[in-house]
């Protein structure tokens, strides 16, 4: 009994382990290439697994699609709620989460570029979505802006609108510094992602403001 329960939890230990790669690889791949740019076979391949092995997993593309973005929705909102917690001043806040999602971008470009494309190249695809893993993220972070205008430190505006500057600059930012760097226009910053996303983030937080 006690062999056959430590062989089932070296199973269940492989699955996960399993799930996690696949998750990972997935998630680089399609922040590279988009949805439709991939394929079941090129990640199983690159986890060295058959499609059998990464179908017994996801039993489709598009539920590993929305497993991955489930997993960056996850993440997301919990960088969120870290925002709420750390301070009572809606400034803080917002703030604090303008640059978590400049340092995030740097931190963790895949999620960063993911988010990014599937607001750019979800419009076939959002009319039969069964579920949409940001709405929650994309909620949250329009209530903080909104509590920052309420309290009149933060310009009027829909709040959806002032999102998709904040998370349009930072995205064009994170794509757009490889080739700017080359430009040699500013190498002093354009040279370190940090100190160019976090220029990015004082820009946009001077916009925003009162």
């Amino acid at each position: 009994m006690l062999k056959q329960t430590s062989q089932a939890q070296t199973g269940t230990a492989r699955g996960i382990e399993t799930r996690t790669r696949l998750l990972d690889q997935a998630e680089r791949l399609f922040s590279e290439r988009g949805f439709h740019g991939v394929s079941l076979t090129e990640i199983a391949t690159t986890c060295r697994l058959g499609n059998a092995g990464l179908l017994h997993h996801f039993p489709s593309k598009a539920k590993l699609y929305r497993a991955v973005l489930e997993r960056v929705a996850e993440r997301l909102a919990d960088r969120v709620e870290t925002a709420f917690r750390i301070s009572t001043s809606p400034k803080e806040r917002l703030q604090a989460l303008i640059r978590d999602q400049a340092e995030s971008s740097v931190d963790y470009p895949e999620g960063s570029r993911l988010v990014f494309r599937e607001l750019m190249e979800n419009m076939e695809r959002v009319e039969h979505a069964q579920s949409l893993p940001l709405k929650e993220f994309v909620a949250r972070f329009c209530s903080l802006i909104e509590d920052a205008q309420n309290a009149g430190i933060a310009r009027n505006g829909p709040a959806i609108a002032i999102l998709t500057n904040i998370l349009g600059a930072l995205a064009y930012a994170q794509i757009a510094r490889p080739t700017f760097s080359r430009m040699h226009i500013d190498d002093a910053l354009l040279a370190d992602d940090r100190r160019w996303m976090d220029a990015v983030a004082t820009q946009l937080e001077q916009a925003i403001f009162v």
